[in-house]
C-alpha cells in the first residue's frame, strides 16, 4: 500500500474506532522534504489520497490545506528524528479520566507497563497555538504519548501503524480505567 493510502486507510481506521469523529484529529508521516499530514476540514473517514496536504520543513504549504495542527506535527518531527508518524486523535475515554483528574501513572492492566513508560500531560492550551505546538514538541522527546488536557491525545512513533496501535492501546486502557471507576462507584457527581 502506497504512503498517501495508507495515511487514508488509517484515518479511516482510526475513525471506525471512535478515536477521531468527523473532522477532527490528524494524522501525518515523515518523508524526505518534509511530510504528509491529513487536510482541515475533511471528514477523515472519507479521506482520498489526492487530498493530503504536504509541509516542507520550513514550513511552507507545497500541497493542499493542511489540518490547523500542522506546527505541531512539524516541531515533533523537527525535535525528534525518531518520530516518522504523528497520530492526533480526540479520544473519549482518554479526555474523560483526564477531565477528571486520573493521573496516569497507575493503570490496571500490565499491558500499560509494557507499552508506555512515560505519559506526559500538559496543560490545558488553545488548540492551534504556537504554545500548544512548542510543548508537545519539547515533550515530544521524552515521550511518545503525550496527553492534551482538555483537548486530545498525541502519539508518535517510528511508523504510522505503531502510532495508531499505541493510540487505540492507550484508549482501551482508559476505558477499562473508566469503568473500573464506574462499577467501584468512583464517578459521582
Amino acid at each position: 500500500m502506497k504512503k498517501l493510502e495508507r495515511l487514508c486507510y488509517f484515518a479511516n481506521y482510526l475513525s471506525k474506532k471512535g478515536l477521531i469523529i468527523g473532522s477532527e484529529g490528524n494524522l501525518s508521516i515523515r518523508d524526505k522534504e518534509g511530510f504528509w499530514i491529513t487536510p482541515s476540514g475533511k471528514i477523515k473517514e472519507n479521506l482520498k489520497p489526492e487530498e493530503i496536504a504536504f509541509i516542507n520543513w520550513n514550513g511552507k504549504f507545497l500541497k493542499g490545506s493542511p489540518s490547523s495542527e500542522w506546527g505541531m506535527h512539524l516541531e515533533i518531527y523537527r525535535k525528534n528524528p525518531s518520530a516518522c508518524a504523528v497520530v492526533h486523535s480526540h479520544p473519549v475515554y482518554v479526555l474523560v479520566l483526564n477531565l477528571s483528574g486520573f493521573p496516569f501513572k497507575n493503570f490496571s492492566l500490565f499491558e500499560a507497563q509494557f507499552f508506555f513508560k512515560e505519559i506526559k500531560i500538559i496543560p490545558p492550551l488553545p488548540p492551534g497555538s504556537f504554545e500548544l505546538w512548542n510543548k508537545v514538541s519539547e515533550e515530544s522527546m521524552n515521550s511518545n504519548v503525550i496527553i492534551l488536557s482538555n483537548h486530545g491525545l498525541v502519539v508518535w512513533g517510528e511508523d504510522l501503524e505503531t502510532a495508531v496501535n499505541l493510540s487505540i492501546i492507550f484508549e482501551k486502557l482508559c476505558k477499562i480505567e473508566y469503568l473500573k471507576k464506574l462499577v467501584e462507584g468512583g464517578f459521582k457527581g
